[in-house]
């Protein structure tokens, strides 16, 4: 992935500018939704859906594998709950 820098200035709004190029090369229109995914000393910006598609099938796995396995730890969770 070829990446492309440009120094942008922060307005007194906390706005900024994505410069026009990197617009066009991101498919970026007016009434986008984007996402800033913010770490300790940077941010990441993307679109909102290429955000949403970078998470599918992260979680896979986690509550089991199988429909039966999924129901079974569902059911004990409930068991936990007051009544």
């Amino acid at each position: 992935m070829a990446s492309e820098y440009e120094l942008v200035r922060v307005n007194t709004k906390g706005q900024v500018v994505i410069p026009l190029a990197i617009r066009r090369r991101l498919g970026i229109k007016p009434g986008d939704r984007l996402v800033i995914v913010g770490g300790e000393n940077e941010a990441i910006l993307m679109k909102a859906k290429r955000y949403a598609e970078s998470l599918r099938g992260m979680g896979g796995g986690i509550y089991g594998t199988s429909r039966e396995s999924i129901d079974a730890y569902v059911r004990g969770e409930r068991q936990t709950w007051p009544r």
